[in-house]
């Protein structure tokens, strides 16, 4: 009775208690909802990613592109500043020599001019208006050109001995320069150290066998001039082991193509020994432009006008100046950017334009100029 009591009782409590609440997790549809808003919100990282490196990209190439302008203008600026160097003071307007790289006498009037400005011939036919290429001229030896000696005796050919007032400064191997106010200068090559003659006067003997390819008999035809040069008026001075330097500024193509062109600045170096075709070599990326005039100066206006071309009968310390424009390209495309048809270099007078392809325009450009003094050509004036 009691037990039957006690059980009716418990039953009626369990019935009378809270229902317990039953736990849920996350319904496919929420789920679907917070991965949809995660994705949009990862698409909006991802393009504002995107957008905030394409401007970064952008800014790096305008800045590379600016720094290759810098470095362009700052090599050419340095060589120019050696134009003419022992060249100025010889009123050579041409210089010969027997060339190892043509296996022939070179008679070259460019070869006294400090620098000369040519069209490229390794450019593309549609781009030759873009890319000009640089010469500068000096001599290499700078300390060996200060041995300068004035002939004693007349040396009518280059098979005559050559005396002259001192031999100090001059050492075997140097190739020397024969120079006098007629303006055709020749260059020999000693092949012994020079010494006293026991000649009157104090003059010293300079020997200039045929045993080097610079005095070989077969080379003499053409290298002196109908007259040769005569004592008291007739120069020698010292080139130094190589001679006359040549540095050449021109633009290199990675490819053959015109409508986007890949170009980049070189140099190349070669000397009066140089045989074969001296290696170019890449200084600077993304050149699409080089251009370059002539400064001339004007002795009855004492004033400077630049162009294109040499003057008939212009004198080397004529040339008083090189204008250098150049063109640079930054190497990220910007579709959102259109660059005008044409790029203007020497705006102030006798102007050049650069026409861009339309594959070229959605590209960012620099133009960087300067006007470089010869000073060589200044000081000897």
């Amino acid at each position: 009775m009691s037990s039957a009591h006690e059980s009716t009782r418990t039953t009626d409590r369990l019935r009378g208690a809270a229902p317990q609440r039953r736990v849920r997790g996350i319904s496919l549809v929420e789920l679907m909802v917070g991965m949809t808003i995660g994705l949009i919100a990862l698409l909006v990282m991802v393009q504002t990613f995107f957008a905030s490196q394409g401007q970064k990209a952008n800014a790096v190439s305008g800045a590379d592109a600016t720094t290759a302008g810098h470095i362009a203008l700052t090599l050419l600026e340095r060589d120019l500043l050696n134009a003419g160097a022992g060249l100025s003071a010889t009123q050579c307007t041409q210089i010969r020599f027997f060339d190892p790289a043509l296996g022939a006498v070179s008679q070259n009037d460019a070869m006294a001019m400090p620098v000369t400005i040519s069209a490229d011939p390794n450019a593309p036919t549609a781009l030759v208006t873009r890319s000009d290429r640089i010469t500068i001229r000096y001599v290499e030896a700078a300390d060996a050109m200060m041995a300068n000696s004035t002939l004693t005796a007349s040396m009518p050919s280059p098979s005559s001995t050559l005396f002259a007032s001192t031999g100090i400064g001059f050492a075997q191997g140097d190739l020397v320069l024969l120079h006098d106010p007629n303006g055709i200068c020749a260059v020999q090559q000693i092949t012994q150290d020079p010494g006293s003659s026991g000649r009157s006067g104090g003059s010293w003997r300079f020997q200039i066998n045929p045993s080097s390819i610079y005095n070989a008999p077969g080379a003499d035809t053409g290298i002196f001039p109908p007259s040769g040069y005569q004592a008291g008026t007739g120069r020698i001075m010292s080139l130094g082991p190589r001679g006359i330097a040549e540095i050449s500024y021109q633009m290199s193509y990675r490819d053959a193509g015109t409508t986007l062109p890949n170009a980049d600045l070189a140099s190349s170096r070669r000397d009066m020994t140089t045989t074969g075709t001296p290696p170019s070599q890449t200084l600077t990326r993304d050149v699409i432009a080089l251009r370059a005039q002539y400064g001339w100066w004007d002795r009855g206006t004492n004033t400077v006008s630049f162009g294109s071309t040499v003057p008939a009968g212009a004198q080397p310390e004529e040339l008083a100046a090189i204008r250098v424009g150049i063109v640079v390209r930054a190497g990220q495309a910007d579709r959102s950017y259109t660059a005008p048809e044409t790029i203007s270099l020497f705006a102030g007078d006798n102007p050049l334009a650069i026409t861009l392809g339309s594959s070229e325009r959605n590209y960012r450009y620099r133009t960087f100029e300067t006007v470089v003094p010869l000073r060589n050509t200044l000081w000897n004036r």
